[in-house]
């Protein structure tokens, strides 16, 4: 009997990064093969992982200091140094077939350690701009796999524009109809889905709770504001006149975003490359707001890619 081939994917710290290696993991477990995820300490992905019954393994890696403090740089250097050790001990005991970066702070020394090893090195890069995670695991990939197409790609030579993967779920996705109908929505009413994606968007809530306040009655939305926003934006809806108002549905989290994506006519997001790969497969009108502060401003010519061909509207904040 043949053994199943076996995948390390070194993926997570925001959902561009962890959901395009989640969807790859999933479609390589239909077809039989193992994979392993590597993820840092208290990563985002973990719960996803777990309710999936994905393996995982984690690192203790953090981003690279902006700041010039020497000590920061020692700290940053013994954790990557201590993180190359676990991962070439990965790469022995495991022994993948192939290492696949998705672009989290764990790709590089993923990436550098199978590389020692002789395995070959894969990377995803989902957003419009290389993350310095991809740059720095670019630098030992046998191919890089492009969402979207790069300017000034480092990597053109070994480069291939393959799309970014979608979860499983959004292939399968309920019509607009059943979609409102199980969400206690109103069948012909205009219906707007806001989010702001796993890092979250204060002032995209606040802005969407002014522009609801003007607008009440005429249209239903769904608005999921984040863990951590929700009871300040429970408590701006209320000071606005607009608790419990029809039409309205304000959750913390929701697992089933392919059924909000399906009920709404509009979607208003931060423009992450999964949620950016999300609205392009299911043709969802939307307008973008990038998160001022996302790593190179990936996020702006993640919403560009989109606002280009007339897909979608790009808003910049403030």
């Amino acid at each position: 009997m043949v053994a199943a081939r076996r995948v390390l994917i070194a993926s997570g710290g925001t959902g561009g990064h962890f959901y395009p290696g989640f969807a790859l993991a999933g479609e390589l477990r239909r077809r039989g093969w193992q994979t392993l995820f590597l993820v840092k300490k208290e990563d985002i992905a973990r719960p996803a992982l777990e309710a999936a019954d994905f393996p995982y393994a984690e690192l203790d890696m953090t981003a690279l200091p902006r700041s010039l403090n020497p000590l920061a740089h020692a700290a940053f250097l013994a954790k990557f140094f201590r993180s190359l050790a676990l991962a070439r001990r990965m790469m022995a005991d495991y022994k993948p077939d192939a290492v696949v970066g998705t672009g989290s702070y764990v790709a590089f020394p993923a990436a550098l350690a199978a590389r020692l090893a002789g395995i070959p090195v894969y990377i995803h890069e989902s957003n419009a701009k290389f993350g310095l995670g991809n740059r720095l695991a670019g630098l030992f990939c046998d191919r890089a796999a492009l969402g979207l197409p790069v300017a000034g790609n480092p990597l053109a030579a070994r480069s291939v524009l393959a799309g970014t993967p979608i979860r499983e779920a959004f292939r399968a996705a309920p019509d607009k109809a059943a979609a409102r109908a199980a969400l206690g929505l109103e069948k012909g009413k205009f219906t707007v889905l806001v989010f702001g994606g796993s890092q979250g968007a204060r002032r995209l809530n606040a802005a969407f709770i002014a522009a609801a306040k003007a607008l009440k009655g005429d249209i239903q939305a769904l608005h999921v504001t984040g863990r951590k926003n929700f009871e300040a934006v429970q408590a701006d809806y209320a000071e606005a006149g607009l608790d419990g108002a029809p039409g309205l549905k304000v959750f913390d989290y929701r697992e089933d975003m392919p059924a909000l994506y399906a009920a709404a006519d509009l979607v208003v997001s931060r423009s992450g490359a999964s949620t950016v790969a999300e609205l392009a497969h299911l043709r969802k009108p939307s307008i973008l707001v990038p998160l001022p502060s996302s790593a190179g401003d990936h996020q702006r010519h993640n919403a560009l890619a989109l606002a280009g061909p007339g897909a979608a509207l790009c808003l910049q904040e403030g």
